[in-house]
């Protein structure tokens, strides 16, 4: 029987390999048609002078986001939940965290919303935590100041792969560091004349905690996340309470933007979509004429 392994971070034509049973480390060399990312399951070959990656096993899922070129570029693979962590400093940039939803939406990985910092101002994100909790989302404030907060979240993580994401100096690395002690991570500071937070994370990396039995990703720290190209109805159907609208409008390539009896359109004026949201989701769409 093939000895499986789990990629936890890729070079130009090396991969660092996770051995799924005993969790021992190898690396191996790969062809660079295959393409490897972070969280692949592979089948490996070994000689005398190398181990080399023959297969990689078919994704169950992806992360991703778009790279230059609006292109969906994957980041990690075999993901069963997004932790996405905001911060009170720096404050999140705007159509962020529902730019990660889509994908979460998308590629049916569980989201889990970290409100972090809450110890600057809490008041700030009260009404942000109302609606996402009042949407279904699993919603933590957390502080390292206070681990028991941050505990709270630690049980979510065993037996699965978490990848961990948001915007540079929101405290990714510093909460992983109180759920996971045996993994460190770098950790950066807020620019003074910023007030945004250094990139300490370049590439995608994952690690292993035996305690829990878990695998956190850690993605490198963005100012900004961008959706590839997408369509008005790819997007929409990346809002939760947009779903089940989708298919009651009158035109069946509805663009939930202008068209006459849109049910998304009419949920929104009845109250049953917020507006915020329908806004943040008007911006994503006209977002995309970047790319074209």
């Amino acid at each position: 029987m093939t000895d499986l392994y789990r990629v936890t971070s890729t070079q130009k034509t090396t991969a660092t390999l996770l051995n799924c049973e005993d969790h021992s480390q190898i690396k191996a060399f790969f062809a660079r048609k295959l393409k490897p990312i972070c969280g692949d399951v592979v089948e490996i070959e070994s000689s005398k002078a190398a181990y080399i990656i023959k297969k990689i096993q078919k994704r169950f899922n992806s992360f991703c986001r778009a790279d230059n070129r609006g292109r969906k570029q994957h980041m990690a693979a075999n993901v069963d939940q997004i932790m996405i962590v905001m911060a009170v400093k720096p404050f999140p940039t705007r159509d962020i965290l529902n730019r990660y939803l889509v994908t979460a939406e998308h590629e049916g990985i569980n989201p889990i919303l970290i409100f972090n910092k809450s110890d600057l101002d809490a008041k700030i994100f009260i009404s942000i935590i109302n609606q996402y909790e009042k949407l279904g989302y699993q919603v933590f404030k957390t502080s390292t100041d206070e681990e028991q907060s941050i505990n709270a979240v630690k049980p979510l993580l065993k037996d699965k792969t978490t990848v961990i994401v948001g915007q540079s100096g929101v405290g990714k690395s510093s909460i992983t560091r109180v759920m996971m002690p045996s993994v460190v991570l770098k950790t950066g500071k807020l620019s003074e004349k910023t007030g945004k937070g250094a990139h300490t994370t370049s590439v995608t990396q994952m690690y292993y905690d035996e305690p829990l039995n878990a695998n956190i990703i850690d993605s490198p720290g963005v100012w900004e996340y961008g959706l590839w190209v997408m369509t008005p109805h790819e997007i929409a159907g990346g809002f939760r309470e947009f779903q089940d609208y989708l298919g009651q409008c009158k035109f069946s390539n509805c663009t939930h933007i202008h068209e006459p009896e849109c049910a998304i359109m009419q949920a929104v004026k009845q109250g049953h979509i917020r507006e915020n949201r329908y806004e943040s989701f008007l911006r994503i769409v006209d977002s995309m004429k970047y790319w074209a």
